[in-house]
């Protein structure tokens, strides 16, 4: 993939002072004063180039099944960037600022999708030294106009930020890419309007309630090793392995029954001793009233406790500014094959 997204981002900002801890590691847990959230809105053009002699984006792994794949984001491929932030659309326009991270090729089907993980440092002007933090999914179709990804984070001037950004393709150069229309259809001006509104729109709560089907083995797996260091062979845990995954999330907890949405991104096993999971991922709804909204999760996730509860930290779609609690309870396993059938139940407050 190579291209230039032009990029429209609207974070509330919420501003704390952080006082000093001794002695111990928390301090005593008091109320602070109401602060008033501030609105920003941010315009800027985003390079992402991966052939030439200086690429911005390089892939890093990939899952052996992949291999041979034309795509150029195949299943299982993780890409590291460092991509320049522009004023105006052309290369040599002013750099304000560069987005760095990784994002992921987390689909298998024809809907062509990312899960991107991104700093979007400012490095002059105002908010020099500030930046915003994405994670969300991103899906690549040529034919909308815009995608929307959740702000979840910022640092410096953009402190306990959330929101959302619209990514608008200005130009996109890629091979034997197949895109299909998803997702959130509002372009910038619709996603202002919403903002001017959201002081007096009253919060909401949402419940779900759904199974997640993480398949490692056979000829179709949902789930693929992409990297795992030299180390792992010799972890009681699996220390190391990262996962690539597009599990279908189920109504009933049968394979057969009907599909509500995806889950797509990765998880690495991140305990030495116990085997814990670090979970990356976006949950993705392609059915009823939530069709094209999403909900990112990213927490630790000890698999071999009953329950384990996991934060929301954003959502896009119907579920814009969500936070929340994700509990997993493991349903069936197959410690042969590492297949797992997991029900989840979330609930969420958003607007």
């Amino acid at each position: 993939m190579e291209g230039k997204y032009s990029a429209s981002a609207w974070v509330l900002i919420l501003c704390i002072a952080t006082v000093p801890v001794h002695c111990k590691y928390h301090s005593d847990g008091e109320q602070t004063a109401p602060v008033k959230e501030k609105k920003t809105h941010l315009r800027f053009f985003l390079h992402d180039t991966i052939s030439g002699k200086k690429p911005s984006s390089v892939m890093v792994a990939h899952a052996n099944l992949t291999q041979g794949d034309n795509n150029p984001t195949p299943f299982g491929s993780v890409f590291v960037f460092d991509d320049p932030l522009t004023e105006g659309p052309e290369p040599t326009s002013r750099v304000i600022g560069n987005a760095r991270g990784i994002y992921v090729s987390s689909s298998q089907g024809k809907d062509l999708s990312l899960v991107v993980y991104a700093d979007y440092g400012f490095t002059t002007g105002k908010f020099n030294g500030s930046s915003i933090s994405l994670f969300s999914r991103l899906p690549l179709v040529e034919a909308e106009p815009t995608h929307e990804v959740a702000v979840v984070g910022g640092r410096k001037k953009f402190r306990m930020a959330r929101g959302f950004a619209k990514l608008k393709p200005h130009y996109f150069n890629a091979t034997n890419v197949f895109m299909v229309v998803q997702g959130i259809t509002e372009g910038p001006n619709a996603a202002e309007a919403w903002f001017k509104k959201l002081p007096h729109a009253k919060e909401k709560v949402t419940k779900l309630h759904f199974y997640f089907h993480d398949i490692a083995s056979g000829k179709n797996p949902t789930a693929v090793q992409v990297a795992q260091p030299n180390a792992t062979n010799k972890s009681p845990a699996f220390f190391g392995i990262i996962m690539m995954v597009d599990d279908p999330l189920t109504v009933r907890p049968e394979p057969t029954s009907n599909i509500m949405g995806r889950a797509q991104g990765f998880y690495g096993f991140a305990g030495m001793e116990e085997i814990e999971l670090i979970m990356t991922m976006n949950i993705v709804f392609t059915e009823g009233e939530y069709n094209g909204s999403s909900l990112s999760i990213l927490g630790r996730n000890p698999v071999f406790h009953r329950y384990r509860e996991m934060p929301v930290v954003g959502g896009s779609g119907f579920f814009r500014l969500a936070r929340g609690i994700a509990t997993a309870k493991t349903y069936w396993v197959n410690f042969t094959s590492g297949d797992a059938t997991v029900e989840y139940n979330i609930i969420v407050a958003h607007y």
